[in-house]
């Protein structure tokens, strides 16, 4: 799907949004704007029967159109895989089915997927789509996030309301400052200030594994739903600033050895837990654990001043 004001032009790449809401949303907006309708629908809410279709136009040039958003490798409210990814014959002809039920009658109905571009499931949906219409029923169409992002070359309001993060992004550095920022988010948490006791074994624990993940990822998840919050294009090693490299390396480093203590201490009894928060008997323990935990801190913020970001 080309235009004719992209070509001989440069164009930026975008991953697809991190919730499927953020999906459906920028679904709804592109809906409107390539089928020239001021306003589509959102359909139901999660949990509810909704026929095939997410996204609802009606009166639009080619009538009306509905579409199935498949957001891939995303979690749902219970933390099970929501569908996603390739999209095969059954999964194409499953979501068909239920559209045929929607009312009123749909004229297009499109699988919209974050999914690449593929050529096993394009013959597919030609199949479906011939097949359709030989028998009076809607085309079908099916949206690769390629298209997506040929969409948010092609629209400008698109990228500001969408991606206005990564607009901004002008050279290495910003992206630099960009993964360093998601870091730091990680960070912000009682984990790393308040006093060790105050605070569950088994969720300190957590809490230094999802940091030291963020860290080497980019991914902050949240502590509660475990969904990726925030997500950056990737952890320290994917920075192209030496010194700031090093200072995240060594961080990492440093967040091994805080686990490492905080598990040996657990092992050999210097730590105890009651009622699953931490006894510590050992004061000598305490205090390294401390000062491992600020050192954590003063490494981040001298890092975050030198990149020009707010400390913690």
């Amino acid at each position: 799907m080309r235009d004719s004001k992209l070509m001989g032009q440069v164009t930026q790449v975008f991953q697809p949004p991190l919730y499927w809401q953020q999906f459906e949303d920028l679904t709804q907006s592109i809906v409107e704007m390539v089928y020239g309708v001021p306003t589509a629908d959102k359909i139901g809410r999660p949990g509810q029967a909704q026929d095939g279709v997410d996204v609802y136009a009606s009166r639009s040039r080619v009538g009306a159109v509905g579409v199935q958003c498949k957001r891939l490798d995303d979690l749902d409210e219970n933390n099970h895989p929501l569908p996603g990814g390739p999209i095969s014959r059954k999964l194409l002809r499953s979501e068909a089915s239920k559209a045929m039920e929607f009312q009123p009658a749909l004229d297009v109905w499109v699988l919209a997927t974050t999914a690449k571009r593929d050529a096993a499931a394009q013959r597919q949906a030609r199949l479906l789509d011939e097949e359709q219409r030989s028998i009076g029923r809607f085309q079908v169409l099916l949206w690769f996030w390629d298209d997506y992002v040929t969409w948010l070359n092609a629209f400008s309001d698109l990228q500001k309301r969408y991606y206005d993060q990564i607009i901004g992004i002008r050279s290495a550095r910003d992206q630099d400052r960009l993964i360093i920022e998601t870091i730091a988010t990680a960070f912000h948490r009682p984990a790393f200030t308040d006093p060790l006791g105050q605070e569950h074994f088994d969720d300190l624990l957590q809490a230094l594994k999802d940091t030291q993940a963020a860290l080497r990822t980019g991914e902050l998840v949240d502590r509660q739903s475990r969904h990726v919050i925030r997500k950056a294009v990737g952890g320290w090693r994917y920075l192209e600033e030496p010194a700031w490299k090093a200072g995240l390396r060594d961080l990492d480093g440093e967040l091994t050895a805080l686990r490492g203590l905080l598990v040996e201490g657990i092992k050999d009894g210097r730590l105890a837990q009651r009622h699953g928060y931490l006894d510590i008997s050992d004061l000598s323990l305490a205090r390294e654990l401390d000062r491992r935990r600020h050192g954590c801190l003063t490494r981040l913020n001298d890092l975050l001043v030198r990149a020009a970001l707010p400390p913690l």
